[in-house]
């Protein structure tokens, strides 16, 4: 069998090469649709020499467009690290990651700002990637007030009124394809709304003359087969947004500043009221969807939540996640979603990737991990959520240790295909047993979860 390499060019000409796990491409490549962020061969490393420490070691993993992925692990098993990695708060000492069209550097300290193209990087990174923390207490300023934090991001780059205008085309778009689709399922402008847009949106211009222009004609097109008062409802509708937004128009930066945070606020509980306050005046669950706010008010494509809910109380956790739901559905974002509780990561993603000691080990749609583990540190975990039916004792469940590998130089592991979409990192002779382990398991969880 042919060996693959990964080939990483160093300084004076040196090439590194890394032999690419077998069954790599084959999980990379399994969904039938471009990623926006690819992870190649990362490592993550602190330290030198013989005392070099591999937070992450030969990451890799493709995040989809519209998907929220569930990255889960225990303390300090590099899932966090990861995130960090993605948006650059931590380098990455070997490998790439790839946003939309864009390469990270490995040491976002080391751009040049002064530089048209350090300065692109900066500014593509603002716009497409935001991270919430796990503690809002210490990533909101507390000498702030809420209008303030909040518009710190739209402050710094200075992009107000764009986002605010685009947003209102945005809405517009969407509505008036949902609107059509009540009455026909087959008179839609379009079947993938937000594709359509992305395709059509170069500048704030393209955009409105797609939206009002393009697509405002296209409605005309299909005058005679809606009834005349569901059409003339319709077109008023279009006539009315685009005199809207024309006015809207006026605004200044200021303005339309004001109008993102107030607008935001409202999508997560809160008020205009709170514009003047302070963010140790709030509850810890008031304090996150702050946080939430200063992320989502950008815009960004892809967001990163670390750990959001750990440090909330259980009553709060599931309006938390509910926000998230809601606001993915609104901005189409992408989400990774970093925690160890596995009942919320199941509630809220798509895919699952499961992280252990700086190495991934298995992912999976949802349903296909949850339901069917087959690597024993997965199980390990699922047997560590609480559950009503347990017996006494039973928090303990299976108890994960490397040791129980017996990998070598000339035994390691691969990446097999043990359903749909769903991988896993075993040796040829592991796998054999992890699926029949994970028949059993899978009549358990089945049985006493459901």
């Amino acid at each position: 069998m042919n060996n693959k390499y990964y080939v990483e060019h160093a300084r004076f000409g040196k090439k590194i090469y890394r032999k690419i796990r077998p069954g790599t491409d084959e999980m990379l490549n399994c969904e039938d649709k471009e990623p926006i962020v690819q992870i190649r061969n990362m490592d993550v490393t602190y330290g030198y020499g013989a005392k070099t420490f591999y937070a992450l070691k030969d990451l890799n993993l493709n995040i989809y467009q519209g998907e929220v992925l569930g990255l889960v692990g225990e303390s300090g098993s590099g899932k966090t690290t990861a995130g960090k990695a993605i948006i650059g708060l931590t380098p990455h000492s070997f490998g790439q990651i790839q946003i939309i069209d864009t390469i990270i550097p490995k040491n976002r300290e080391k751009i040049n700002k002064w530089t048209k193209k350090g300065r692109e990087i900066i500014n593509f990174m603002v716009n497409k990637v935001q991270m919430i923390f796990q503690d809002p207490t210490n990533s909101l300023n507390p000498f702030k007030n809420v209008e303030t934090v909040v518009g710190e991001g739209l402050t710094n780059i200075k992009n107000s009124k764009y986002i605010y205008l685009t947003n209102i085309d945005i809405e517009t778009y969407l509505e008036l394809n949902k609107k059509l689709e009540m009455i026909d399922s087959n008179l839609v402008l379009s079947k993938n709304p937000w594709d359509s847009l992305r395709e059509n949106w170069d500048t704030e211009q393209t955009l409105y003359n797609f939206v009002y222009e393009v697509e405002g004609n296209n409605l005309l097109k299909l005058k005679d087969k809606i009834r005349k008062e569901k059409f003339d409802e319709i077109n008023s509708f279009i006539i009315e947004r685009r005199k809207f937004r024309d006015q809207e128009q006026n605004l200044n930066e200021k303005q339309c500043k004001r109008k993102l945070i107030i607008d935001i606020l409202h999508q997560v509980g809160l008020d205009e009221t709170v514009l003047n306050r302070y963010p140790l005046e709030f509850s810890g669950g008031q304090q996150q969807r702050l946080g939430i706010c200063r992320a989502v008010v950008l815009q960004p494509q892809i967001l990163i939540a670390d750990e959001p809910i750990s440090a909330l109380d259980v009553s709060i956790q599931a309006q938390v996640i509910n926000i998230f739901k809601e606001l993915k559905e609104k901005y189409n974002l992408t989400i990774i979603f970093i925690a160890h509780d596995l009942r919320m990561v199941e509630y809220i993603s798509d895919r699952i990737a499961v992280i252990n000691k700086g190495t991934l080990l298995e992912v999976g749609p949802t349903k296909s991990v949850i339901h069917n583990p087959h690597h024993p540190y997965t199980q390990s975990l699922l047997d560590a959520v609480p559950s009503i039916e347990a017996e006494k004792g039973s928090l303990v469940g299976k108890v994960y240790s490397t040791t129980v590998h017996d990998y070598d130089e000339n035994n390691q592991p691969k990446w097999h295909q043990v359903a749909d979409k769903h991988f896993v990192l075993a040796t040829d002779e592991e796998v054999i047993e992890f699926v029949e382990n994970a028949k059993k398991y899978k009549s358990k969880f089945t049985e006493t979860r459901n």
